[in-house]
């Protein structure tokens, strides 16, 4: 009898140790996992965008248009917000302000003065949107960006000509805001670069005039002009090459 208890405390013993011998190799695991994530916790802690404190009432209506809680329609902006005192990427903040840039004076009026609501739509991920009465192009920056009414623009016929920054309606051919003067819009050519991998387009062109974004390449070969990959220049026609 006494031969068993000494077993079984033989066993107790080694059931005791070998419990010891595993709680240490998580409590070392544990220990090995918890400096990874102290050596990583300051991009961890890191908020990616920061919001108003009373950003919860605010009404969401589409894409990035709300009503506050006094019923202002306003626009969600990013903030650029590295290298400040907010532990953040960017700051949000909801803009209500429409700005009309004149040559001597600049004029704040509320954004649901100039949109429509109702009938506002972005146009095929690009930086252009509309409604039922104007074509807006969104110029993003730093610093939130700000929406600029796209002038001469129809905005029944608007739509995306190629990458984001390009729109074409019945009439004109726009580059961002700009009309692109004498273009023929029902000969309009694309100029896709050859490599595939390169998504902006910085030429187009019809039978006669060759434009680089909303510049007039003066004295270019329309029939003969293209753009080329793999040379120290970008385009070429006949007669010159375009760096």
């Amino acid at each position: 009898m006494l031969f068993k208890n000494n077993n079984n405390l033989a066993e107790d013993s080694y059931m005791r140790s070998l419990l010891v011998a595993i709680i240490i190799f998580f409590i070392e695991l544990s220990s090995s996992c918890n400096d990874h994530k102290i050596k990583t916790s300051p991009q961890a802690q890191e908020i990616y965008a920061r919001e108003p404190v009373d950003s919860g009432s605010y009404k969401y209506i589409k894409y990035k248009l709300y009503y506050t809680s006094s019923g202002q329609l306003c626009e969600r902006k990013l903030v650029f917000a590295k290298g400040t005192d907010c532990n953040c990427l960017f700051k949000v903040y909801y803009d209500s302000i429409y700005i009309v840039y004149t040559r001597d004076t600049i004029l704040e009026k509320p954004l649901n003065a100039f949109i429509d609501i109702n009938s506002f739509v972005e146009i095929d991920s690009t930086q252009f949107s509309k409604d039922k009465n104007r074509v807006f192009y969104f110029h993003s920056n730093s610093d939130g960006g700000n929406r600029a009414i796209v002038h001469k623009a129809d905005p029944a016929t608007f739509k995306r000509l190629c990458e984001y920054r390009w729109g074409i309606d019945k009439d004109h051919v726009f580059y961002e805001t700009d009309i692109l003067e004498g273009l023929n819009v029902k000969n309009v050519q694309v100029l896709y670069p050859p490599d595939t991998s390169d998504h902006f387009i910085e030429y187009i062109k019809d039978e006669k005039n060759v434009f680089k974004a909303d510049k007039l390449l003066t004295g270019a070969d329309a029939k003969t002009f293209k753009v080329v990959s793999g040379e120290k220049w970008l385009a070429e026609d006949k007669n010159k090459k375009y760096y």
